[in-house]
């Protein structure tokens, strides 16, 4: 439990308030003073309600106390649980020693580097775990800089990069109080350098903004064509695609071209339709950028009537001077169910000026390759492991599939292989749904029944193709000659 106490600051303020936890026989086990905000703050094992009712009626009626209440936590405990994720965050293992060389701190990277437990570390002495430094007996006022060297940690080579920490006492003279080291792999830093190099260039043209791998297809090409039109004009947008497509990606990567094209600058707001409220409409007249909505159907009917005629009382051109607002809507709903009960006539129209359609990851085999090689070094950079390789069943499984989930379920199954641990995946590692709401039905195809052959022969090869993922293995499956399978691979457009 913490209590933080408002009151003067003065001589004796602390013993007097102290004084009242002694009847109740509390163990105080923190006290900690912000002068800034003349706060005192007390922590302690809970206690019964009753008592603490009465504790705070005391204290209450100390002279020079103007209030006090029970607090999740004081400002020391919120700055150290902040620094702790800050350094849970960085891309290397940190661990903090005393001038002893004892360990008062360390990251669960820093823990996995040295392979030992996190719990068995804080208040060991580092050199237990990392020989050949002897940290009890550094000359910590000669290394203001710090110091650099490879060490061999589990047979991995680690740059050891330390840091003197120095606290200044009260005539300003900085005293030595330990060091904060960082270890940094190899394999972490070419990890961290490639995610550089494939991060999308923002400050340049909007193509450039997605690595040139995953936008090969003609579908995507094609869309980028009308949205680099589309995101430099000012009417409203309504932007539609396939649930897990990527249109929140899209919006950014548009916003970013179109503030480099301004010199006023403004701000992208992106809010889920069930967030926004009459009064957020009604802040648009004061606002500059881009208002975005996602989800646009799940927006209460009323709202929607409102936001289409704040939309319709807009000038149908505007300079940048005037901070008019762009609307941008985001709907997963397909063209044909667009306009009905979920989306108002009204709005519909106002906001479609234009419309993009984001095309869904059937439409994008080209790309495929490159977005789980994008997908996965994401999700490696994030969980610290390395790259894994595919097959090339592997892959053609992935191409063959029909992906109703789009990029989010391409995400969840390469997330979902990962955990498998194997640095190559073949097919048999790739979990994917069902298909079989593609399979053919047993009946005839325009009548034709050379049509229902090449049909159920096309679903036979695409099924049988990841098992034997090369024209000449899939020819000796079936007893065909390599030439006669090529043909009918190219002809169903299988494996290309």
């Amino acid at each position: 439990m913490r209590l933080e106490i408002q009151c003067e600051d003065r001589i004796g303020m602390i013993r007097g308030i102290l004084d009242f936890f002694i009847p109740y026989q509390i163990d105080i086990r923190l006290i900690e003073t912000d002068s800034k905000r003349r706060c005192l703050y007390c922590g302690f094992p809970d206690i019964p309600f009753a008592d603490l009712q009465s504790l705070l009626a005391d204290i209450r009626r100390l002279d020079g106390v103007e209030d006090v209440k029970t607090v999740m936590f004081t400002p020391s405990e919120r700055e150290y649980n902040a620094l702790n994720t800050l350094l849970e965050a960085l891309p290397d293992g940190v661990v903090a020693v005393d001038l002893k060389g004892y360990i008062t701190m360390a990251t669960e990277l820093a823990a996995a580097d040295l392979g030992v437990p996190i719990d068995a570390l804080v208040g060991e002495p580092l050199q237990q775990f990392i020989k050949g430094v002897n940290f009890s007996r550094m000359a910590w006022e000669d290394m203001a800089e710090g110091i650099s060297k490879r060490i061999r940690l589990q047979n991995k080579s680690v740059l050891l990069e330390m840091k003197p920490i120095f606290v200044p006492d009260g005539r300003g003279h900085a005293n030595p109080a330990g060091a904060v080291i960082h270890l940094k792999s190899q394999e972490r830093l070419n990890r961290q350098t490639e995610h550089f190099k494939q991060a999308p260039d923002i400050e340049k043209h909007l193509e450039t903004y997605f690595q040139k791998d995953v936008i090969q297809s003609a579908a995507m090409c094609d869309m980028l064509q009308k949205a680099k039109a589309f995101s430099i004009m000012s009417e409203p947008l309504l932007l539609y695609g396939d649930v897990g497509t990527g249109k929140k990606e899209l919006l950014r990567a548009l916003y970013q071209y179109w503030l480099e094209q301004q010199s006023d600058g403004g701000t992208l707001m992106l809010r889920h339709a069930r967030e926004i409220s009459a009064e957020d409409i009604a802040k648009l007249d004061h606002a500059s950028g881009w208002f975005a909505i996602e989800e646009l159907e799940y927006l209460a009917p009323e709202l929607q009537v409102d936001l289409a005629n704040w939309l319709l009382r807009q000038p149908e051109h505007s300079t940048s001077e005037q901070g008019k607002v762009r609307l941008i809507g985001l709907t997963s709903l397909p063209k044909t169910q667009q306009i009905s009960e979920q989306i108002h006539s009204t709005l519909y129209f106002a906001l479609s000026c234009l419309q993009l359609r984001v095309p869904s990851l059937k439409e994008r085999t080209d790309d495929l390759k490159g977005l789980v090689q994008q997908t996965l070094q994401g999700l490696c950079e994030r969980y610290s492991v390395p790259m894994p390789s595919l097959t090339k069943a592997a892959l053609v499984k992935m191409s063959l599939y029909s992906w109703p989930g789009n990029i989010k379920e391409l995400e969840n199954v390469c997330l979902q292989s990962l955990g498998l641990g194997k640095s190559q995946w073949d097919a048999d590692d790739l979990v994917l749904t069902d298909d079989r709401n593609e399979e053919i039905a047993l009946e005839l195809v325009d009548g034709s029944l050379d049509k229902t052959l090449k049909s159920w022969e096309a679903q036979l090869l695409r099924q049988l193709y990841p098992q034997f993922p090369s024209t000449r293995r899939l020819a000796n499956a079936v007893g065909l000659s390599h030439s006669a399978i090529a043909n009918k691979l190219k002809e169903y457009n299988i494996g290309s």
